[in-house]
């Protein structure tokens, strides 16, 4: 990172008191969470101008570019450039290359790591340690902050995944041992857009059993059901549902499901750990939650944004945001 590049993100921060964010998005909702779990947490600290820029729809960035490098931009030029998946990472490192700013990538990248300024990556991604790279228990996302209701609990589906086999006959019956097994608690059962069309169909009519498909519910809706839930269970193909119940401080179980392959995957390996903690039960030991409260597990969200704030940010204090045509104010 250039000295004039450093000068011009901190005049971006200057320009209104807000720390300067750029933020692209892939459309995947795993990713798209981990990213606004980090600027949860740097929020939490201080004033922020938050720009998403969607990948899908990259001519938006582009034309951000090109006027920067005209020097009539409508964006004010970032402090930090935060992205999650691998469609995003090329296109943080030319935006820094054009407008300055440090790019902050979360899971571990194809590209060389020394290409980015800071990197978060899960533990079980065995990411080789570096300077710029901070190792996180599973991965960033959000929290919530809500009273929690002992009788209402949430069933997470993923669907199909290139570690786990899926069969929807089993996960169907699994479902059931759940409900069956906790009859007082109101479950919600809650597909993905991974979620094969006939799971729900296969699940049985039971008075404690709710379907919530996710063309019917609206984009808080999980956040907010996961704030109040006090038991949640997750198929185990979705990582980035498991450590947001947990960041949740739900008591979590995960749906078991057989691994593909013959060596360990990385998520099957994460679970591994989470139960070696006590931290998440499996359906592979049976049905029901124990009653106890759930384990210390410490969201990583507010650790992460600590460790922007101090390396690469700076100081500044508040919220602030705007909404521009180019891109979508968070």
């Amino acid at each position: 990172m250039s000295e004039a590049a450093r000068r011009e993100g901190q005049a971006a921060r200057e320009r209104d008191g807000a720390l300067v964010v750029w933020r692209l998005v892939d459309g995947k909702p795993g990713h798209d969470k981990q990213s606004a779990g980090l600027l949860q947490g740097i929020e939490a600290q201080q004033r922020i101008a938050c720009y998403d820029f969607d990948m899908r729809r990259k001519a938006l960035l582009w034309r951000q570019l090109r006027q920067h490098g005209q020097r009539r931009a409508e964006v004010p030029a970032p402090a930090l450039i935060v992205g999650a998946g691998h469609r995003t990472h090329l296109p943080m490192l030319l935006a820094r290359a054009v407008c300055g700013g440090q790019c902050v990538a979360l899971m571990k990248p194809t590209l060389p790591l020394a290409l980015f300024d800071l990197i978060f990556v899960p533990a079980h991604d065995r990411c080789p340690r570096r300077a710029n790279v901070v190792v996180t228990r599973g991965v960033i996302c959000p929290t919530a902050e809500a009273a929690k209701e002992p009788r209402q609990g949430l069933i997470l589906l993923g669907g199909t995944s290139p570690h786990f086999a899926w069969a929807t006959a089993e996960v169907a019956k699994q479902v059931e041992a759940i409900a069956t097994a906790a009859p007082e608690v109101a479950w919600q059962v809650c597909d993905s857009r991974r979620t094969p069309p006939d799971v729900l169909a296969a699940l049985p009519e039971l008075p404690n059993l709710q379907r919530r498909p996710h063309q019917t519910t609206g984009a808080d809706f999980l956040h907010q059901a996961l704030a109040q839930a006090d038991a949640v269970w997750v198929t185990a193909d979705s990582a980035s549902m498991l450590y947001e119940a947990l960041s949740a401080r739900a008591r979590v179980g995960v749906i078991a499901l057989p691994s593909k392959g013959r060596r360990e995957s990385k998520h099957a390996r994460g679970i591994r750990l989470l139960q070696a903690e006590g931290l998440v039960h499996s359906t592979a030991d049976g049905f029901r939650l124990a009653s106890t409260p759930a384990g210390p597990f410490a969201p990583e969200n507010a650790r992460c944004a600590k460790v922007v704030v101090e390396r690469l940010a700076g100081d500044a204090t508040t919220t602030h945001r705007r909404q521009l045509p180019a891109a979508t104010a968070r």
